[in-house]
């Protein structure tokens, strides 16, 4: 993955993620429901589609496809953006949910943060709202940040063969650097 195409990705989740925040900042009603959609209830998530849908909706056709395919990624993490709000593009670095996961597990100081992210990385995306939905609850607590535009664009490539996304979040839990991954972060930062 090229260094433009994935400022490229983040570029459309951050603005996707800004829009719906921008949509409902002063809309009690509509706060409550995208974090009700956190139960992940059928008639909950319906509920917030009239909004999320109207973002997603400004897609070219391949691109509506894909997020079709994707909407069990795009709106619990629009829900989790809700529940617990994050500036977006503030960061110097962008920071993968595995960073935060770190940061989690250093601030509690137990070992339920290590069990529940390894849980993690072994399931697959259809499993994965409620684990990652009860980990941004402990780090709401903790007052952890997250990038959830990164965590947007990582779980769009979380089912791929070679398991890259993984292997990332491994890496950055458990503080080991990969020389690629230093090298295209540092291209984002010059340019």
């Amino acid at each position: 993955m090229t260094t433009t195409k994935t400022r490229d990705q983040l570029e459309r989740e951050t603005k996707f993620l800004q829009n719906i925040q921008d949509c409902i900042k002063n809309d009690n009603g509509a706060r409550a429901d995208f974090k009700r959609a956190l139960s992940g209830d059928k008639k909950h998530i319906l509920k917030i589609y009239p909004i999320a849908l109207r973002y997603i909706g400004r897609l070219s056709e391949s691109e509506w496809e894909q997020m079709r395919q994707e909407k069990q990624i795009w709106i619990p993490v629009a829900c989790l953006s809700i529940f617990y709000p994050q500036p977006y593009g503030k960061a110097e670095k962008q920071r993968s949910f595995g960073h935060s996961c770190r940061n989690l597990a250093e601030k509690t100081k137990s070992k339920g943060a290590d069990r529940r992210f390894r849980a993690l990385l072994d399931l697959g995306l259809s499993d994965i709202r409620l684990p990652l939905t009860n980990l941004v609850r402990q780090m709401k607590t903790q007052e952890v940040a997250i990038d959830y535009p990164r965590l947007l664009a990582d779980l769009r490539h979380w089912e791929n063969s070679d398991q890259f996304i993984q292997d990332q979040w491994a890496r950055a839990f458990w503080g080991v650097s990969n020389i690629s991954e230093e090298t295209s972060h540092g291209q984002d930062d010059e340019n």
